[in-house]
């Protein structure tokens, strides 16, 4: 739907007016006198098809109402109006699963023609209720499209707990963020702690307003994070359960160097990461550097735990590519062979990069910015943590320049045989030596790699959790890179 801001002939012909004297607030701005004008609105729906029946009414800047009509069989609704600058609302008439729609027009010389596109809507509804069956009232609930680009759609449940949100006909994610101050933890419809596993909600053809949500009451954990100079902020505070095998979930300090995590009961590691503008070291609850050190901490009540965090060497140097162009926006990783804290930091805008851990023989991987044409690769161009080569670092700084290789980008989406993008699945590239690269694709089923031009057998897996449990993943297929190359894959269902 094309938005038609208000001209500038508008604004002049309002001055001509402001100075012979205004005219009646119920004229049309901009209506200093002269005959009507006809406003063609044509409104189509899906597909170009155009809507019936639809009710166009046309309101002035001020909000006063100057007209309505329906749209013919062709879509088509005339308005005869005032010179002026309008706002027209089309609101499809019901049953039919179209959302209303808003323009401006702009009818100042001549007649004019506005065209407004209605997409098809749904509702997603349901009710949120506690672990003891009471309402929970007030939670945030948000629909996320498959796109990254689109904000999600978000309300908050009412008194009895329940929830309706109007969308854009299509398959969505719903989140659930429990009230402020109810210690009810944070979850994806239907009891799932991360989108890769969320349900999906299909209202492409029906709504869904059966979605029951029972939220977890958490408990709270709280402390500040120091180093030698006092507070600390934005440092991360990051746990994960040992009850399954989830990701880290993190928060980061405020400027007092305050943290607050709210969690499920249980057992859980902790691990403290500093900013990356301070030479400080990373650190295992309590107070050892290394994850095989660490001890677990019981979650089962609200605790507080303060850290403080020590000094430590420094891995330093550049990032440029092999012309020598400095690269900014890189992530320089750092850690063991067999992992015990992947510490990863930004290269600045003059390409130079430092990471603070401690002494220590690692791998060093670099991450190429986003969006760019670099490859990601370990140091001196090795593929894999395998046949990477191993940087020592003592108790001194040690400079380590890195160089980037320009490569060629693979992009794409994968797609169930509904049409319906895929989070979390798998590709893996690999050439004559083995596996080369690997990615997942995100909420909107799109991946994105660089690689070296070359001949790959690229395999795709279906993802490992979710809803959609029962795909085929694809196996190894060729696939040819010389320049630009879209790659989309359908995967098929294993019991059609």
């Amino acid at each position: 739907m094309r938005l038609l801001r208000p001209s500038l002939a508008f604004f002049a012909a309002l001055v001509v007016a402001c100075q012979a004297g205004a005219p009646p607030a119920s004229e049309a701005p901009g209506a200093a006198s002269g005959s009507a004008r006809t406003l063609a609105v044509v409104v189509s729906g899906p597909a170009g098809a155009p809507v019936i029946g639809a009710n166009v009414c046309a309101f002035t800047l001020a909000g006063a109402q100057k007209g309505c009509a329906e749209t013919s069989a062709a879509g088509t609704a005339r308005l005869h109006l005032r010179a002026g600058t309008y706002s027209v609302l089309v609101s499809p008439a019901a049953p039919t699963r179209l959302a209303e729609a808003r323009t401006w027009a702009d009818v100042l010389d001549a007649d004019a023609t506005s065209v407004v596109h209605l997409d098809p809507h749904s509702k997603i509804g349901g009710t949120i209720v506690d672990e003891n069956g009471a309402a929970v009232v007030d939670a945030e609930v948000c629909a996320h499209p498959p796109s990254t680009s689109t904000p999600p759609t978000c309300t908050r449940s009412a008194a009895d707990g329940k929830f309706s949100i109007d969308v854009r006909s299509d398959a969505y994610k719903v989140d659930v963020t429990g009230p402020p101050g109810g210690q009810l933890i944070a979850q994806w419809a239907s009891g799932r702690l991360s989108s890769g596993d969320a349900d999906l909600i299909d209202v492409r053809s029906a709504d869904v307003e059966s979605i029951a949500v029972t939220m977890v009451k958490g408990v709270l954990l709280t402390g500040v994070v120091r180093g030698p100079s006092g507070p600390l902020e934005d440092a991360q505070v990051c746990t994960r359960t040992l009850a399954a095998p989830l990701p880290w979930d993190c928060v980061r300090t405020k400027k007092d160097g305050s943290y607050l995590a709210l969690m499920e009961a249980g057992r859980y590691y902790m691990w403290t990461i500093p900013p990356d503008n301070v030479r400080l070291l990373a650190q295992w609850y309590d107070h050892v550097l290394e994850g095989v050190n660490t001890t677990d901490i019981a979650m089962d009540r609200n605790r507080q735990i303060d850290v403080t965090l020590d000094p430590g060497p420094q891995l330093r140097g550049k990032v440029t590519t092999t012309d020598g162009t400095p690269v900014s926006g890189a992530y320089v990783c750092v850690d063991t062979p067999f992992p015990t804290g992947r510490i990863c930091r930004p290269s600045s805008g003059d390409g130079s990069y430092a990471v603070t851990t401690r002494p220590q023989t690692y791998t060093v991987q670099v991450l190429a910015p986003i969006n760019s044409d670099l490859i990601s690769e370990y140091w001196l161009g090795k593929r894999t943590w395998v046949d990477a080569n191993a940087v020592s670092l003592g108790s001194s700084d040690r400079t380590l320049d890195l160089v980037m290789r320009k490569g060629i980008r693979v992009t794409g989406v994968i797609r169930d045989t509904r049409g319906i993008p895929l989070e979390g699945a798998t590709l893996n590239f690999n050439d004559e030596s083995g596996p080369l690269a690997a990615t997942d694709t995100d909420i909107s089923g799109t991946y994105s790699l660089v690689v070296p031009p070359g001949t790959y057998q690229v395999e795709v897996f279906a993802p490992f959790r979710g809803e959609r449990g029962d795909l085929l993943s694809q196996p190894a297929r060729e696939l040819v890179v010389k320049d630009f190359v879209r790659y989309d894959v359908v995967l098929e269902d294993a019991n059609p």
